[in-house]
């Protein structure tokens, strides 16, 4: 008989506010999916500097070997967000969140390359994920072309964001957490500014909801959201963190139905949810606690 665990009220509000990041780049619209993302990482940077700020001064001890790589996990985090934020422009939200939620699978097969073990375990969960992910790209093939690329561009999200993960693994123990995330969103901001100009994509004159957009995913999604994951998995095991944050393809698409009445293709609920099942059996830890 397993006991029963309560999940902290941290873990929940940071769910719900990842979830945000999804329904706010899709209120954003029309803008260009490169200044949305630009305009969200640079917000993100002024809140992390002006919240670690005393800290600031621990960026000079980054070994000058490794700055390199601080420039790299930027332009890492600038494919993430501008892959995925793209993606919400040519497939539905569940199916684009569903997707980038497969980043456990590409980071079980960076390791491969990097000569790490696969378990049995998420072998069977990679498998079952791919089935899910099979149903998805089925349903946008017969969508349109156009679906599909979203599907590829949400997976591309998830890549480049485990890619960022690991070179950042490093990095964040030689330099203060909050000024390093400053630091990382700072260069992605760069990156992306450049993108958006080198592809006539205006990140000035646009309507004024789209900066109150992007001002709210920075602040919800990227501030309060992932410093609350970082402050839940201080006090709460791993495997637990990484099944509530499967909850946020739920929480973005109920946004997103209630917000902007988008209703998810059949596909993508059936695809989406034998996928998140595949990364829940595969990749979370589970733990049964025996009773007194």
């Amino acid at each position: 008989m397993s006991a029963v665990r309560r999940v902290p009220l941290a873990l929940v509000l940071a769910v719900c506010a990842i979830s945000t990041g999804a329904p706010f780049a899709r209120w954003a619209q029309p803008a260009p999916a490169l200044a949305i993302a630009a305009l969200r990482v640079a917000i993100a940077a002024g809140l992390l500097f002006a919240a670690g700020w005393r800290e600031i001064g621990g960026l000079v001890r980054i070994a000058p070997r490794d700055r390199p790589l601080v420039v790299l996990s930027g332009i890492l985090l600038a494919v993430h967000f501008g892959a995925w934020i793209a993606s919400l422009s040519f497939t539905s939200t569940a199916a684009s969140v569903a997707l980038v939620c497969t980043n456990p699978i590409f980071a079980a097969l960076f390791g491969r390359l990097l000569g790490d073990r696969v378990t049995r375990r998420e072998l069977a969960g990679i498998a079952i994920a791919g089935a899910g992910c099979a149903v998805l790209a089925g349903g946008d093939w017969r969508a349109g072309g156009n679906a599909l690329a979203g599907d590829g561009l949400a997976l591309l999200g998830a890549a480049s964001a485990v890619a960022y993960l690991v070179v950042g693994r490093r990095l964040r123990a030689a330099a203060p957490l909050l000024p390093y995330l400053g630091a990382v969103n700072a260069i992605a901001a760069v990156a992306l500014v450049i993108a958006a100009v080198a592809l006539g994509a205006p990140i000035t004159a646009l309507p004024a909801h789209s900066y109150l957009a992007c001002a709210g995913a920075a602040l919800f999604a990227s501030f309060v959201g992932h410093s609350l994951l970082n402050a839940a998995v201080r006090t709460t095991p791993t495997h637990l963190v990484a099944l509530a944050m499967l909850g946020e393809p739920i929480g973005s698409s109920l946004i997103t139905l209630v917000a902007f009445g988008e209703r998810p293709p059949l596909h993508a609920a059936v695809g989406g949810g034998v996928l998140l099942a595949g990364i829940a059996f595969g990749f979370v830890r589970w733990q049964v606690d025996a009773a007194p």
